[in-house]
């Protein structure tokens, strides 16, 4: 009954924080100024379009699941679903080398293939064409012995690129809240906190924030990290458990002084703590 009592009166402290946005992003079929097998293609784009799904943090339109009209370009057609942004993709360079060889001679030669590729990633910002940010990723892959193939290569060379996507996203579409209230302390420090964040929200269990303090300093508005968390229990739909990480003694200070603190997501690690 306490903790129900406790969730309805957090629930009115939403409006201290900004809750975050989930952008839409419409992926176009991906070019290559290189002549390039469609499935080759089609295999890097289906790798890049499942990396950033895996994030939860953007929407996202397929091009070629809904049917691109080929009348309009890119950007014309990622207006034409109301999408926030366009992601082009577009194969820069190729590199495709089969080191064995099936002649009658080198039969005994086991199978050596080796991929690389140059993938460039533009994100273009639909309501007036900006390109807000350029990536470009260079992969490597190779496959040898007896069931080697140029695709198991391809496919060796894609091992990373879920990770380059979660970096991706999670670089240019942060997730921004606030700490409703202490959740524990130890009496020096904070060690959980209630954020304003929840399952309406492009969040999940393990992501970090920093935490950030508004001040002025010579008539200037600036923002100092103070210290860090992560969401351990999502709660409800605007409502997290958080465990406090770094800062613990400034957070406290800071929240019984009756101070709002910002919240700014971090970008992903290899490994989770």
């Amino acid at each position: 009954m306490k903790n129900k009592v406790l969730l309805i009166c957090l629930s009115l402290l939403i409006s201290l924080g900004v809750s975050a946005q989930k952008y839409t992003i419409y992926i176009d079929d991906f070019n290559s100024e290189i002549k390039i097998p469609n499935k080759v293609l089609s295999t890097i784009r289906n790798v890049v379009l499942d990396g950033i799904q895996q994030t939860n943090r953007v929407n996202i339109i397929d091009a070629v699941s809904v049917g691109a009209n080929l009348n309009l370009s890119p950007l014309e057609d990622a207006r034409r679903f109301r999408a926030d942004y366009l992601l082009r993709g577009n194969i820069v360079s190729r590199e495709a080398t089969d080191d064995g060889s099936s002649h009658p001679r080198y039969h005994s030669r086991e199978n050596s293939f080796k991929e690389k590729f140059k993938l460039q990633l533009d994100l273009i910002r639909t309501s007036d064409g900006t390109t807000i940010g350029t990536r470009i990723y260079e992969e490597t892959g190779s496959s040898s012995g007896k069931d080697a193939s140029q695709f198991a290569a391809l496919e060796h060379s894609l091992l990373g690129m879920s990770y380059e996507m979660r970096n991706f996203i999670e670089n240019y579409f942060k997730v921004y809240g606030s700490i409703l209230k202490l959740a524990g302390d130890n009496g020096k420090k904070a060690k959980t906190v209630y954020i304003n964040l929840g399952y309406d929200d492009p969040i999940k269990e393990g992501l970090r924030f920093d935490v950030v303090e508004d001040g002025i300093l010579e008539g200037h508005n600036i923002e100092t990290k103070i210290g860090e968390i992560r969401i351990t229990e999502i709660m409800g739909p605007k409502i997290s458990l958080c465990k406090v990480n770094k800062g613990g003694e400034t957070i406290l200070t800071a929240l019984n002084e009756g101070k709002t603190l910002k919240l700014i997501s971090r970008q992903a690690k290899l490994f989770d703590e």
